[in-house]
């Protein structure tokens, strides 16, 4: 059994829709679950047609209308047999999408994952009509009745018992009946029935989620890069493909914010010994990258992260006390209750300094909160750059000139916060 992740990068043209249908005929001889991402940038799309629902913005409508506009296009270039049902299905979802956006959002993050699931329903509902004029065997399972979570929007956790059970009980029947399963990542449900989101790219952990439970051969997520790089190609022109690293290796990469990864995709692959590959979406035949137990390549070359558009926050006691247990959980109690990802954080006596990514509304939030009791500073527009396995020459290559802001270092890896 394999799990293929398509991330929506590769599904924003009809071009390329077709291919991912070329490569599930190329690799469909053994039982497969497939799991797609929203289309495009239809995330962030949604995530901005909330906030201008609770803005009150005028230009709504229009936004809104754009979105549609575009996947009705997408459907239109792929030229469907039955293209005017599968537009008044998508017309049908987008229905649903504007009621609501148009609900009182009381609870900010229950309403986010409400409004950001519409785009993986539309993308396997786009897809699932690709494949079923390509008369392949397949069912398409909602995600919503399979991955069971906590409340935590936006972080959902997953209750894996019940997640496995619901798994056994709707995939592996489907898989035995020699069909594969389409179904969607990132979304879920809570036990109440309310929709939940495991964080973003979370169809990575999805995918993995699946790979575990029903014992899967190895797990392909499939890219519009050769494979795995040590750093990103867009900003680092010398950027080199790994061949292999272990969990271990993979894990500590995603927790520094390699994007290729998500953090939570590991550990499920980990456990059962589960291979996971990153392929080349566009070369599907060129040898891939593979995350695995082997460690043998993990230090032969140097990783580069670059986190960008990262706040610098610096919080000091007003009456020269040491920022200790007392005050330090104040910090993370108003951290946590803006679900704000810490990304390095260091502490003096009397100073606690934390930086993550900025985001207004969350920021202005905890400075509202933290105000009263603590002198408070904060710098915007900063980059955290992780290097793996460094060197002093790498260290001034990579740094430069650029002011550094806070600085962590540890045998294997240094971070740096810039600007």
């Amino acid at each position: 059994m394999r799990v293929f992740k398509f991330g929506g990068a590769l599904l924003s043209t009809a071009k390329n829709i077709n291919h991912m249908t070329g490569i599930i005929d190329e690799f469909s001889c053994q039982p497969l679950v497939v799991v797609v991402s929203a289309i495009g940038k239809t995330t962030n799309k949604l995530e901005k047609l909330l906030q201008m629902s609770i803005d009150n913005d005028d230009s709504l409508p229009l936004e809104y209308f754009k979105l549609k506009s575009f996947h009705i296009n997408l459907i239109r270039d792929l030229e469907l047999n039955k293209e005017d049902e599968l537009i008044a299905d998508v017309e049908e979802i987008f229905r649903n999408l504007w009621d609501v956006l148009n609900e009182n959002h009381e609870n900010y993050y229950r309403a986010y994952d409400r409004v950001v699931s519409f785009g993986e329903i539309i993308s396997s509902k786009i897809v699932s009509y690709k494949l079923k004029e390509k008369k392949h065997p397949f069912e398409t399972i909602d995600a919503r009745e399979l991955i069971i979570t906590d409340d935590n929007f936006t972080e959902a956790a997953l209750n894996w018992e019940k997640t496995e059970a619901a798994i056994k009980s709707k995939v592996i029947p489907v898989l035995e009946n020699h069909k594969f399963v389409l179904t969607q990542g990132f979304i879920g449900s809570s036990e109440g029935g309310d929709m939940t989101t495991l964080g973003r790219e979370g169809s990575d952990f999805t995918a993995a989620v699946f790979a575990n439970i029903i014992d899967a051969s190895e797990i392909i997520i499939w890219k519009d890069v050769p494979g795995l790089m040590n750093a990103d190609p867009h900003l680092f022109k010398d950027a080199k493909k790994l061949d292999n690293i272990s969990y271990r290796e993979a894990v500590e990469l995603a927790f520094y914010g390699a994007k290729v990864i998500h953090p939570k995709t590991i550990q499920p692959l980990q456990q059962k010994g589960i291979p996971l590959q990153i392929r080349s979406f566009f070369m599907p035949f060129e040898k891939p990258s593979i995350i695995s137990s082997d460690t043998s390549g993990d230090e032969k070359i140097h990783k580069i992260i670059v986190k960008q558009n990262q706040v610098l926050l610096s919080i000091s006691s007003k009456n020269l006390d040491f920022i200790a247990e007392k005050h330090l959980h104040k910090i993370f109690r108003s951290l946590t209750k803006n679900k704000i990802h810490v990304n390095i954080m260091q502490n003096s006596a009397v100073s606690f300094s934390v930086s993550f990514n900025y985001n207004k509304m969350k920021l202005e939030s905890v400075v509202s909160e933290l105000e009263d009791e603590f002198y408070l500073r904060y710098n915007t527009g900063l980059e955290l750059i992780t290097l793996r396995h460094y060197s002093d020459d790498l260290i001034n290559r990579i740094v430069g000139n650029k002011k550094v802001y806070l600085e962590q270092k540890s045998r294997t890896t240094i971070q740096l916060l810039v600007k």
